[in-house]
């Protein structure tokens, strides 16, 4: 996920409609407050969103508010993850890495929950592979879209420095259009222009919390063997017009996790595969397949 996306995803809900009534809450995820939304009754199912983005990228109402429509048989659960959202946003790296997935765990153990389905987009994928490996027993499935588990060892063929960019943009304190600039080349734009539209698209949001919590996301790396581990079905889905990067680690991924399944998106990228109907789809088909009870 990054800044280019939050353009489609304030204008267009994803999977699951904007128009039914969700109840929030929050919670003391290890002095961070976490700001969660639950939808329906039935086989739990933690939707973990992607960098820059919050809960909203699942479904939101006029007003800008997390709302989920209803999927029978399951209970549909977004969180805010730290930094983002309504979730507290600490100026303290060690607040991230590896916490950002416990929070997930605590959620689950707020609600009283033993098991739950995953499913991640982009940095949520990553926060869901560490959660697979390091508590496979709270895990029914795992959905990894549009990204995969962060390996050791592997290196894929086109590495982002995406999120570096970002964070040095917001320690030199003169605007984000460095980082515009970086992620949309396409768009010949001024310094200037690229200042004012990472204003705009960041409006609200804690450009701090942000670029800690994505300098700390090397910390959910995981071992192929560890992987290798994971008995939990899986299912990985990204779009047919993803970036190398992308493409790249869900292969190594799925050497490792030979039996996994995988769907490609046609004509999907990074910003659209959310709101493909192939996406959501694939994903209530493979829910109602791997449902526990």
């Amino acid at each position: 996920m990054s800044l280019k996306c939050l353009l489609t995803l304030a204008v267009a809900s994803c999977a699951f409609s904007a128009f039914a009534q969700s109840t929030e809450g929050d919670f003391d995820s290890n002095g961070v407050k976490i700001h969660y939304a639950t939808e329906g009754q039935g086989e739990p199912v933690v939707l973990i969103h992607g960098w820059m983005a919050d809960s909203t990228m699942w479904g939101r109402d006029a007003k800008g508010n997390t709302k989920l429509s209803p999927l029978p048989g399951f209970e549909l659960i977004a969180l805010d993850c730290r930094g983002h959202g309504k979730s507290d946003k600490p100026h303290d790296s060690s607040k991230y890495g590896t916490e950002i997935a416990e929070d997930v765990i605590r959620l689950l153990d707020h609600l009283n929950i033993k098991k739950a389905h995953l499913l991640g987009y982009s940095m949520g994928a990553e926060i869901a592979g560490y959660i697979a490996v390091k508590h496979p027993d709270r895990v029914i499935s795992v959905i990894y879209a549009d990204q995969a588990p962060i390996i050791a060892g592997t290196q894929t063929s086109s590495g982002s420095n995406e999120v570096e960019i970002f964070a040095k943009a917001v320690d030199d304190g003169k605007g984000l259009g460095p980082y515009i600039m970086y992620v949309m080349p396409e768009n010949k734009m001024t310094m200037d222009q690229a200042n004012s539209l990472g204003a705009y698209m960041m409006n609200g949001k804690d450009q701090k919390a942000i670029a800690l919590a994505g300098l700390t996301l090397g910390d959910l790396k995981v071992t192929p063997d560890e992987l290798k581990k994971c008995t939990a079905p899986s299912l990985f889905i990204y779009g047919g017009a993803e970036s190398h990067y992308v493409t790249d680690s869900v292969e190594i991924a799925r050497k490792v996790l030979t039996n996994s399944e995988v769907k490609v998106v046609a004509g999907g990228t990074h910003m659209t595969t959310l709101i493909k109907p192939d996406f959501s789809a694939t994903i209530v088909a493979f829910l109602q397949a791997h449902k526990s009870k």
